[in-house]
Order: C-alpha cells, then structure tokens, then sequence
C-alpha cells in the first residue's frame, strides 16, 4: 500500500484524536476510567472493555507503528504490515495489546498512552517527505512506502484517517453523559 495522505496530513489528524483521547482522560474521573463495559462500539461480542482497556487499545497500534517504523529503518518487515491486513491476525492484535497491558495500573497506562503518542508524533515530524514515501526496503508482493505503512496499521478500516477512537467512542460527549447517568 501507498500512503495516501500525506505526512502533513496524518500530523493533523493525530494531533486531533490525541487531543480528544487526551479530553477524555481529563474530564474522567479514575473510576469512571476503569468501570468495566463502557465501551459499545467497534469491538467484538465477547468484549466489555473500560476506557483504560481502550487505552490500551489505543496503544497497541500506535506502539506497533513505532516498532515497524524502527523494523523498516533496519530494512526488516514488521509482523503487524501483514498482520493487519489478515482477519485472523487482527483480531489477534485486537485482543493482545489489551491482555498484555491488563495487569497495569490505570496510572501506568496513562503514561504509557503519553510516552506512546509522544513518541509517535515526534516519530513522524521527524520523517522527510523522501522518508514518507521510501520504497520498502524488503521485497513485497504490492507497493509499498513508508506512510503506507502507518496507514495499514494505525488507519486500518473501518476507522477513519488516523482516528482510532471515534470507531469505540463515536462521541465523547454523550460517553461522559452514559457514564454519568444524565
């Protein structure tokens, strides 16, 4: 896959779902954060996540998209560039990164949603419009550039252009009134 929003562009549209992941972060209380089956949307059936499970949702692709853009700088094929474009794989991840980060205290996911999306930011400014759309460095079977990369993890459907949380919380402001009984 290519990119086919330009680096600009995904700075932009991270910069505004950080931004409303960060509005929930502020606006819950801890234990509002933490109450089991909150979340309605975009899951599988068998799931009753809290918003600190979704953040841990949140983080796995966005620690992923580090992870496959130090892997390409190598010139190595990160696992998730395929994984995600396979049902199975997928749902693997889906499920994973929430596993892996259930034990973790709710401050502790906090900073990691912070350390993660910092990093992916700074990430990003850093990359070069040459950067953006290098060729894969490792043999593929489609074209392949590095934003496509980002895309194929961190915008894989049926999530809009980098914003993953509108897919589980399609409005932030009626989640806070759900929470909240009004």
């Amino acid at each position: 896959m290519l990119a086919t929003l330009s680096q600009k562009t995904a700075l932009e549209q991270l910069d505004i779902e950080h931004t409303a992941v960060r509005y929930l972060i502020n606006t819950l209380t801890d234990e509002e954060k933490t109450r089991p089956d909150t979340i309605r949307y975009g899951l599988y059936p068998d799931q009753k996540l809290s918003f600190k499970d979704l953040l841990a949702h949140l983080i796995t692709y966005e620690a992923f998209t580090l992870e496959a853009v130090d892997a390409w700088k190598r010139g190595e094929k990160h696992f998730a560039i395929e994984a995600m474009q396979s049902e199975d794989s997928s749902r693997k991840i889906h499920y994973g990164g929430i596993e892996d980060r259930r034990g973790q205290s709710l401050a502790q996911t906090l900073d990691e949603w912070d350390q993660t999306q910092s990093a992916l930011m700074a990430m990003i400014r850093k990359l070069t419009n040459e950067d953006w759309h290098q060729p894969a460095p490792f043999a593929t079977d489609t074209p392949l550039d590095l934003g496509g990369v980002l895309e194929i993890i961190l915008v894989a459907p049926p999530r809009p252009p980098y914003h993953h949380l509108p897919v589980h919380i399609p409005d932030s402001a009626v989640y806070v009134r759900a929470l909240r009984g009004n």
